[in-house]
């Protein structure tokens, strides 16, 4: 029974050590992308930091007014700049006109939803669009009064509209006329270090301001919440005080539940729990490096005690106390007796090698 309990005991340490080593070394993978991925979305900014938010609750569980407020103290900020950006798709009603799909995004009669994006005029100014006919939205065109929405379309329209066209959709619960007043050149884009958008197949929509509220305002209310949906951009050096800013103002304007993703990595990282990369690498290596030794020792000190008790452990399998235990004990064993912590070095030493290669989209400033 002695040796019975020994050998389970061997394997479920063996087992235990083996598993923190290789979940230490999964854990310094991810945070070698990690620190890679910060190195070049840092390569392209150094002196920004970038704060997505996203409200994920329901907006109908949120008076329209909080939204409104809280989309006004976002705009007039001094800490940083807020930039809109958020993906609304159209419902058309009509069968004879050719939209992109939003599910396929192939060019569609009567499709029941359309590639729309909502932006901001600043967010339009600081991606310097242009357009091949027509023209991009003016400061006029972010105020809603009633009347005819102007919209951009992509590039894949120019063949299918031109300028002055007109047509009737739905947006949020709501119909809206529209009117194209611009087609943008090829392969234009939105992109910040979190999001790309490729806008040739979209409908690019104000993300106007209501100047006279329905009295049904529903849509309207998750329009506001769309437009606390966007994207900060500060100092580097005001990380601190940002974020402070940020958690201070969702907890007084009390709109729901938010998150935020944070660009660079490293940001994110010390938001969430208040260390470096750098730190985490170098914790989880040490961490790596203590367990690999205690487990080549205890599977150095095991081989010998299989060998030395041989005889009581065939003995024991005669006596019928496990075949299974004794099968993986050896074939355990046997493993590591084949250098495979070796080989998880070596593979971990070959993953380092190889990222340093690995081609990561650079990113840029919205």
């Amino acid at each position: 029974m002695r040796v019975y309990f020994e050998r389970i005991f061997a394997i479920i340490s063996s087992s235990f050590l083996l598993t923190v080593i290789l979940i230490s070394i999964h854990l310094l993978i991810a945070f070698v992308g990690l620190y890679k991925t910060n190195s070049a979305q840092e390569g392209v900014d150094k002196e920004h930091v970038y704060v997505e938010l996203q409200q994920e609750s329901s907006p109908f569980d949120v008076p329209l007014e909080n939204y409104v407020d809280f989309y006004s103290q976002l705009c007039s900020n001094s800490e940083f700049e807020y930039y809109e950006c958020y993906l609304q798709y159209l419902e058309m009603r009509s069968e004879s006109e050719s939209f992109f799909d939003y599910e396929t995004e192939t060019l569609q009669k009567g499709g029941d939803a359309v590639l729309c994006v909502q932006i901001s005029e600043n967010l339009q100014n600081r991606n310097h669009f242009e357009c091949c006919r027509g023209r991009l939205f003016d400061t006029k065109d972010f105020q809603y009064y009633g009347g005819t929405i102007p919209v951009i379309l992509g590039y894949e329209y120019r063949d299918v509209y031109q300028i002055g066209f007109q047509f009737t959709a739905v947006y949020l619960y709501h119909t809206y006329n529209f009117e194209v007043v611009g087609i943008l050149e090829k392969n234009s884009i939105i992109q910040n270090p979190g999001t790309t958008i490729l806008l040739d197949k979209y409908i690019i929509m104000p993300g106007f301001n209501v100047c006279s509220m329905p009295q049904e305002n529903a849509g309207i209310t998750i329009h506001y919440a769309n437009k606390t949906s966007g994207c900060l951009v500060a100092p580097t050096e005001k990380f601190a005080e940002v974020s402070n800013c940020i958690k201070q103002l969702l907890l007084d304007q009390k709109c729901g539940y938010y998150t935020m993703d944070i660009f660079p990595v490293k940001y994110n990282v010390i938001e969430k729990t208040g260390f470096d990369i750098g730190s985490f690498i170098i914790g989880l290596s040490i961490i790596f490096l203590a367990f690999h030794i205690l487990y080549y020792r205890h599977v150095k000190k095991t081989k010998k005690y299989i060998i030395k008790n041989r005889v009581f452990f065939a003995c024991a399998e005669l006596a019928g106390t496990g075949l299974l235990f004794l099968t993986t004990y050896y074939a355990f064993s046997f493993l590591i007796s084949m250098k495979m912590d070796m080989r998880i070095l070596g593979i971990f030493g070959i993953f380092v090698i190889v990222t340093k290669y690995v081609y990561l989209p650079p990113g840029r400033e919205i």
